[in-house]
């Protein structure tokens, strides 16, 4: 099985090439983000942020390609495709993280999508990089002793007679408006069908949910939470409906970062003591899977250098 999951992180070398430098956006904008927005609740103040990348081909924004929110790790994952434990230092948050817009010249791919952004992060942040190869622990997902907890998903309900497809739910109200906070002081994100949220608490505890989903999303969730390589060797085909809840303390992934609010912000803070258990024992309770620990070879990208301030728009 080791040899297994080895085949499998060597399967996903990545290509050092330097892209075409020809190959850009046609106008980028690059802002520093605003501060995130404080929410109240039951638990205090809390602060709520959307970060990631959206738009360019296949999506509902073809020619657009927007971030929010997103650090300089976070932009590298997106352009060279990586995963957040092929750049060892993404938990160093750089003290900026920015907006960008940027629009996608037509008829361009996805490969040329990230070979723009690649390029605008060696123009704008003067990136320089290399690849290397690094041995750590990685994780295998197993169904545990006393069997799967997990609720798989209901059917989707059949189309109408007439082919019509079914009502849209319900907006959740405005696109900005935070989510409310429950009792226990996790905010209440709304369920559909083929989604997933997750929330991420002050006190180092975090809450992640998802309906119709398959075990390589969930082993995708896993992966960047710890911060390790996740291969599922559960066996399970089918799609499930889960809730998560688990402690931060001790993590070195995404889970390990909180976002707050005030000054010195920015800096990375380790997560305080929580009362919820830690995401193997949750797994295992909450889920009846388990994390089993191996060693593996991965590629891992190394930032030679970067500008925390990019070139002027």
């Amino acid at each position: 099985m080791k040899r297994a999951i080895l085949g499998l992180l060597a399967s996903c070398l990545l290509s050092a090439q330097t892209p075409d430098p020809a190959v850009t956006f046609e106008v980028a904008s690059i802002k520093v983000s605003p501060p995130p927005q404080a929410i109240s609740g039951s638990g205090g103040m809390r602060v709520a942020q959307r970060i990631g990348c959206t738009g360019g081909p296949g999506t509902q924004s073809p020619g657009q390609f927007t971030c929010s929110n997103a650090n300089i790790t976070v932009l590298i994952r997106e352009a060279f495709t990586l995963k957040n434990y092929q750049v060892p230092n993404f938990t160093v948050t750089d003290g900026n993280r920015y907006d960008i817009n940027a629009k996608i010249p037509a008829g361009s791919t996805k490969e040329q999508v990230r070979a723009m952004l690649q390029n605008l992060l060696t123009e704008r942040f003067k990136l320089t990089y290399h690849f290397d190869k690094k041995e750590m622990q990685v994780y295998e997902l197993v169904v545990g002793k006393n069997g799967v907890k997990m609720k798989p998903s209901p059917p989707e309900a059949p189309p109408a007679a007439n082919g019509a497809k079914p009502a849209p739910p319900p907006p959740d109200g405005p696109r900005n408006s935070p989510p409310p906070i429950g009792a226990d002081g996790f905010p209440v994100m709304p369920v559909r069908r083929n989604s997933s949220s997750i929330s991420m608490m002050g006190n180092g505890g975090t809450r992640a949910s998802a309906t119709d989903a398959t075990l390589q999303q969930l082993v995708t969730f896993l992966s960047n939470q710890l911060g390790r390589p996740v291969t599922d060797a559960t066996g399970m085909t089918g799609k499930y409906d889960y809730v998560l809840t688990f402690s931060r303390e001790g993590m070195e992934g995404m889970g390990a970062m909180i976002i707050t609010s005030g000054p010195g912000s920015a800096a990375p803070q380790a997560p305080p003591p929580s009362d919820a258990p830690t995401i193997f024992a949750a797994v295992q309770d909450q889920l009846g899977l388990k994390l089993g620990q191996k060693k593996g070879t991965i590629d891992v990208f190394i930032i030679d250098h970067v500008e925390k301030s990019p070139v002027e728009n």
